[in-house]
């Protein structure tokens, strides 16, 4: 791999979701003696974690580990065989994963399939088309997060969408009495765009679907982005019942609760929303249930998981398209060569 394909694999990477698209990671070539690329290096940035909502970084390892799996990809369609390797030096915690790279072997179809749906892929935050998931897409999804030690529990039975959403309204609650809730929130959320151009990370008013959240007709509650200051201005949306919507619910989880666990759930959530993509579908996360420790042992508790729920989400047919921007690449990658500690 040269230097060209080299930014190519990271222009693809950073198509990978991040919780509220702060894209709290950093990329390193490592070059040999022959200019040809040996490695490629994933960093986490822990000045872009959320101290409020993500205090341990579980969220910033699951951003991590999807963009990880999203290199892996872009690595394999070009024909590289590689091997991931995660926390490859003892001792240094923000040096998440090593994709390092082997002989050329030529990219499975389901890979070049995969490849194809990173630019297809967004976080749909409106509704949902009212058609079922086919259940072998379902079980494809659920073969996906395997490969990577983690499990998949679609949430079909009323009881457990019911105490999941009672749960979910809970969390959302203590997130938004919280003034530094509010403030991190806002900082991330774009409503007008920048002067010169839009922001490259965050989230733009562009992804935000019209009409206040409270007037959705979801039986789970939707994390409202909007500040707020502004929520009480929102004119009301009509006089007309909202339309129900009906999306398909999993929550995926690792047996495990530490680092390495949160970047393997982020590398399996990313392989099950490749494999959505490809299939027209989108997903939305509901992490606020996650992100408050007591809501979270509860949902663990009351649904008889066997480990630990690491993200929510709702998914199913829509028809939007990527919105939000990405940090140029030559913000985000150095490159190293081997023999010498300096970047370039």
């Amino acid at each position: 791999m040269d230097d060209k394909e080299l930014r190519a694999v990271v222009a693809s990477a950073v198509r990978a979701p991040s919780v509220h698209n702060t894209q709290p990671w950093r990329f390193v070539g490592r070059v040999g003696d022959d200019d040809r690329v040996e490695a490629i290096e994933v960093l986490a940035d822990p000045a872009r974690m959320l101290e409020v909502i993500d205090p341990s970084g579980r969220e910033m390892h699951l951003s991590c580990g999807a963009v990880v799996e999203f290199a892996r990809i872009a690595t394999r369609a070009r024909g590289e065989a590689c091997e991931v390797v995660l926390f490859p030096e003892q001792g240094r915690s923000d040096l998440l994963a090593r994709i390092e790279l082997r002989d050329k072997k030529p990219a499975l179809p389901e890979e070049q399939r995969l490849y194809r749906a990173v630019e297809a892929r967004y976080t749909e935050r409106g509704r949902f088309d009212e058609r079922p998931v086919p259940e072998d897409l379902r079980e494809a999804m659920r073969d996906g997060a395997t490969l990577f030690g983690a499990w998949v529990q679609f949430l079909d039975r009323p009881g457990d969408q019911v105490t999941t959403a009672v749960l979910l309204a809970h969390a959302d609650e203590i997130e938004v009495m919280n003034p530094l809730y509010q403030r991190e929130l806002a900082a991330w959320v774009h409503e007008e765009p920048r002067a010169g151009g839009d922001h490259p990370d965050g989230i733009p008013a562009s992804a935000l679907p019209d009409g206040p959240v409270r007037e959705r007709g979801s039986s789970f509650r939707l994390r409202d982005f909007t500040p707020k200051e502004s929520q009480s201005e929102r004119p009301p949306h009509g006089e007309e019942p909202p339309v129900a919507e009906h999306p398909l619910v999993m929550i995926l989880g690792t047996p495990e609760d530490d680092p390495r666990a949160w970047l393997l759930a982020g590398q399996a959530l990313a392989r099950i929303l490749l494999t959505a993509a490809a299939e027209g579908l989108a997903a939305s996360p509901m992490t606020q249930v996650l992100e408050v420790a007591s809501t979270r042992a509860q949902l663990a508790g009351r649904l008889g998981l066997v480990g630990y729920p690491q993200i929510v989400l709702r998914m199913g047919y829509a028809h939007g398209w990527p919105t939000t921007q990405r940090r140029p690449v030559e913000e985000v990658l150095t490159s190293s060569h081997k023999g010498s500690e300096n970047s370039h």
